[in-house]
């Protein structure tokens, strides 16, 4: 029977060890702040539970904290050689006897991407790409702030496709780009696409997919 998306996301997050660090990013409409804290665990596949940050961590940032703020949630798997875990939630509760403890909902959906220092960030996004009046069904395996690299399983040799303008539809936007390389893989291509799109808008658009920007600062 296959796994509920809650499911798949519970396996997820039980990799997260109890009391390692994690990185917080409380967003608001004009700001935003990132804190470290400590991890306590998972309580009845329903909340997710995190120290409330220090007051040396925290700073002057104690107004950001409450009820109903939107945070951003990170954490290096160190047994995963150095995947990172991330994801999106509002602040439910805060706890403040016997322990400041926050409280979170489960999250609707946790990303994981591997942290490395090159400026391409590999993912599994589903994707569409529209190029010679086709439609190419596949995956993103890994982006950055110039382009993509598509993945599509095909028997067809889509070598021609190169230099050719088209369009990707990814987490329904859609992008312009130029297919710079095609390259051969057993049952299969990748096509190396450029997009023709500012890196602010790329930035904005991993932000909002949880990818870590400081990543592309290595």
């Amino acid at each position: 029977m296959p796994k509920t998306q809650k499911q798949r996301n519970l396996e997820k997050l039980t990799c997260i060890p109890a009391g390692s660090l994690v990185d917080v990013e409380i967003t608001t409409p004009t700001d935003s702040k990132r804190v470290k804290t400590e991890f306590i665990g998972l309580m009845n596949d329903q909340y997710i539970i995190i120290n409330y940050p220090s007051a040396k961590r925290l700073a002057n940032g104690s107004d950001f904290i409450k009820d109903g703020v939107m945070v951003v949630i990170r954490a290096v798997l160190e047994a995963g050689g150095g995947q990172v875990i991330a994801f999106r939630q509002q602040i439910n509760a805060l706890a403040s006897h016997p322990h400041r403890l926050i409280f979170l909902d489960f999250p609707q959906q946790v990303q994981l991407y591997s942290l490395r220092s090159e400026a391409r960030i590999p993912t599994l996004f589903p994707a569409n790409l529209v190029i010679a009046e086709q439609k190419l069904a596949g995956l993103i395996k890994d982006i950055s702030l110039t382009g993509v690299q598509f993945d599509i399983n095909s028997n067809e040799d889509l070598s021609a496709f190169k230099g050719q303008s088209g369009q990707i539809t990814l987490s329904k936007r859609e992008f312009n780009g130029t297919v710079c390389s095609v390259r051969k893989r057993a049952g299969g291509f990748m096509l190396g696409v450029q997009l023709d799109t500012s890196e602010d808008e790329m930035k904005a658009f991993m932000k909002e997919h949880l990818i870590d920007l400081s990543v592309l600062d290595n």
